[in-house]
């Protein structure tokens, strides 16, 4: 089967071959992306980006296109860090998902959960903001970009997954 994808080489690159840095996968077909729902306790982290991917505004979970060759766990670690300048989660792989998005690509959603061990986070050139929101006082789905999706990722795969501040032991 034949496609139109190729690899753009990192201009470092001698003889064809990367020498420093990930080469980007320019691609007509496929769409390959990581989101990653991280978590705090009963919190969840969310972004606005200074350009929001597809031109969307509002609220997005961390999210990223997968680099030529990337596998998603490392896409996953790698948006924490660029994103939100966390580099100390847990990660687990929620879902993947599959459709058809909006510029015609067959899109692989690879839906994450990241278990951070701190609320400290540093915004990436990328993003405009980021907040912690606790999970049930999130912004509606009209305040999310692509019609509340990140939203309704959070609430399928993190309600259950958050962890309360404190438990309490039966009396």
């Amino acid at each position: 089967m034949q496609t139109n994808c190729r690899t753009s080489l990192d201009p470092t690159s001698l003889l064809g071959r990367p020498v420093l840095g990930p080469s980007i996968m320019e691609c007509n077909k496929h769409t390959l992306v990581a989101h990653v729902a991280a978590l705090h306790h009963s919190s969840a982290l969310l972004v606005k980006y200074r350009v929001g991917p597809d031109n969307q505004q509002g609220w997005f979970l961390p999210n990223d296109d997968l680099h030529h060759l990337e596998h998603p766990d490392q896409a996953a670690t790698r948006i924490l860090k660029e994103q939100a300048g966390i580099d100390d989660a847990t990660l687990k792989l929620a879902e993947i998902e599959s459709f058809v998005g909006n510029n015609q690509t067959w899109h692989l959603i690879f839906d994450y959960l990241a278990f951070a061990r701190t609320v400290n986070t540093s915004p990436g050139k990328a993003v405009a903001e980021l907040r912690w929101f606790e999970i049930d006082k999130m912004p509606p789905a009209e305040d999310f970009a692509h019609h509340g999706w990140g939203r309704t990722v959070l609430v399928k795969h993190a309600l259950g997954k958050a962890q309360p501040l404190s438990t309490s032991s039966p009396g």
